[in-house]
C-alpha cells in the first residue's frame, strides 16, 4: 500500500471512531425499544459499520512500523535478508512518541476529573497505576495500552517474520487461530476448553492478529508480492486530467470489487449478530466489542479492500491534504471525547449534527495547534506529529 493509501485509511478510521462515540448513547435506547424505523437504529447501523476502525489502527501501526524498518534495512544493506530491530532504541523511540502523550494527557484529564487531589501517599499511587492501566484517564485511553503491548512484542515478531516466507505464513495462521479462540463468542462455543483468565479488554491476546496481519502485508509489499499480476492480464494505458500516463491491469478492479462485496457482506453479518445479542442483553457493553469474531473478519476484509483497490488518482493536491490531516489523527483521537461531552451538553440531541460539528471542531483545534506550536517536545506531548507536509489548504 502506498503512503497516500494508508494515510487515507487512517483518516477514515479516525472519522469512524468519532462515529462510534457519537452513536453510543443511541445504542442504549435501541436495545431497550428495538424501534428499527428510528434514529436509534440508524445510529446502530453507523456504529456497526464503523467497527473496523480500531482494529485497522492496530494493523496500520504494524504495517507502518514494519515498512519503515524494512526500508531502513535495505538502505544499509540491499542484499541483506531478515529483519533485526534493536529493542533498546526501538522502545526509546516509541516511548517518546506514545508514552509522553499518554502521560501528559492522562495527567491533564485526571486533573479536570479531580482525581489528583491526593493525599499523595502510598495508597494513592498504588491505586493510580492500576487505574491508568486497566481503565485509563478517559474511556478511550485503552487504545494506548493496546499499542504499548503491540510495541512490546513487535521486535520479536519482526525477527520471526524476517526469517522467511514460511515463518510469516505460519505465524499469521497461528495468530488467526489464537484470535478466533480468544474472540467473542468463542467463550460460549468452547466453554469447556481451557482458557486464559480474562484480564481486561485491551490485553494483547485480544488484539494481536491485526498487528500480525499489518506486518505480514508490509513484508509482502516489500517483496513485490502486491505488484505481481497474472501475465495474461490486459494492460490498460490511459492519461489522467494532468496528462500523466497511468497503467492498470484489468484484473485489479475485479479483485477490488470482490473485497468490496465481501466487506459489505461481513458488515451485514456483524450487524445481524449485534441485533441477535441485543435481544438477550440491554447493555451494549456486554456484547458490542471490537474483538468479536465477526468484527475482526470484517476489519480484515476492509483492510484488504484498501490494499487491492486500484490507485488511479494521483492528484498531488488531494494527496497533500490527506497526508496533512492524517498527521493530526492521533491528537484528534485523544481530545475528541472531551469535545464531545461539551457538544452533548449544549447541542440538541440530533446525532448527525453532533457528528459533523465534532469532526470539524476536533480537526479545527488540531490544525490550530499545529500552526502555532513549534517546540518539538511540546508537539510530542500534545500528540502532534512532525509536520509531513506544508499547509495544504488555499494553495495555488
Amino acid at each position: 500500500m502506498s503512503r497516500t493509501r494508508t494515510d487515507l485509511l487512517r483518516l477514515i478510521s479516525i472519522s469512524f471512531v468519532l462515529v462510534i462515540h457519537v452513536t453510543g448513547p443511541y445504542e442504549v435506547h435501541f436495545v431497550k425499544n428495538h424501534e428499527f424505523l428510528s434514529m436509534d437504529f440508524f445510529a446502530v447501523l453507523l456504529n456497526q459499520l464503523a467497527r473496523f476502525s480500531v482494529p485497522l489502527f492496530v494493523a496500520l501501526s504494524g504495517f507502518g512500523l514494519t515498512s519503515k524498518y524494512i526500508q531502513q534495512a535495505k538502505k544499509r544493506n540491499p542484499s541483506a535478508s531478515g529483519l533485526s530491530i534493536a529493542p533498546g532504541p526501538f522502545y526509546a523511540d516509541r516511548l517518546s512518541k506514545i508514552g509522553l502523550p499518554f502521560v501528559f494527557w492522562s495527567l491533564l484529564f485526571l486533573y479536570f476529573r479531580d482525581r489528583l487531589d491526593g493525599p499523595y501517599n502510598a495508597e494513592f499511587f498504588q491505586g493510580l497505576i492500576p487505574y491508568l492501566y486497566k481503565k485509563g484517564a478517559d474511556y478511550h485511553f485503552y487504545f494506548f495500552h493496546i499499542i504499548f503491548e503491540c510495541y512490546a512484542i513487535f521486535p520479536a515478531l519482526a525477527w520471526i517474520m524476517g526469517r522467511g516466507k514460511s515463518y510469516r505464513r505460519i505465524l499469521l495462521l497461528l495468530s488467526a487461530l489464537a484470535q478466533l479462540y480468544m474472540s467473542q463468542p468463542s467463550h460460549i462455543v468452547f466453554a469447556d476448553w481451557p482458557r486464559p483468565p480474562f484480564l481486561f479488554s485491551a490485553f494483547i491476546l485480544y488484539w494481536q492478529f491485526p498487528l500480525v496481519l499489518g506486518m505480514y502485508i508490509a513484508f509482502r509489499d516489500s517483496s513485490g508480492a502486491a505488484d505481481q499480476r497474472p501475465s495474461t492480464a490486459i494492460l490498460d494505458v490511459s492519461k489522467d486530467k494532468y496528462g500523466r500516463v497511468s497503467e492498470e491491469r484489468s484484473g485489479e478492479p475485479v479483485v477490488g470489487r470482490s473485497y468490496l462485496f465481501l466487506s459489505g457482506l461481513l458488515f451485514l453479518i456483524a450487524l445481524l449478530e449485534y441485533i441477535y445479542w441485543s435481544y438477550r442483553s440491554d447493555t451494549p457493553g456486554d456484547f458490542n466489542h471490537f474483538t468479536r469474531i465477526s468484527v475482526m473478519v470484517y476489519s480484515t476484509a476492509v483492510l484488504l479492500l484498501f490494499r487491492f483497490w486500484p490507485e488511479r488518482d494521483s492528484n498531488p493536491e488531494r494527496g497533500s491534504i490527506i497526508s496533512y490531516l492524517s498527521g493530526l489523527t492521533f491528537f484528534v483521537f485523544i481530545v475528541h471525547t472531551a469535545l464531545l461531552r461539551g457538544l452533548q451538553h449544549y447541542l440538541p440531541p440530533w446525532m448527525p449534527l453532533t457528528l459533523v460539528i465534532l469532526w470539524i471542531l476536533s480537526f479545527g483545534v488540531a490544525m490550530l495547534l499545529d500552526r502555532i506550536v513549534g517546540w518539538p517536545w511540546l508537539r510530542l506531548a500534545l500528540a502532534l506529529e512532525k509536520r509531513r507536509s506544508d499547509w495544504p489548504f488555499g494553495r495555488k
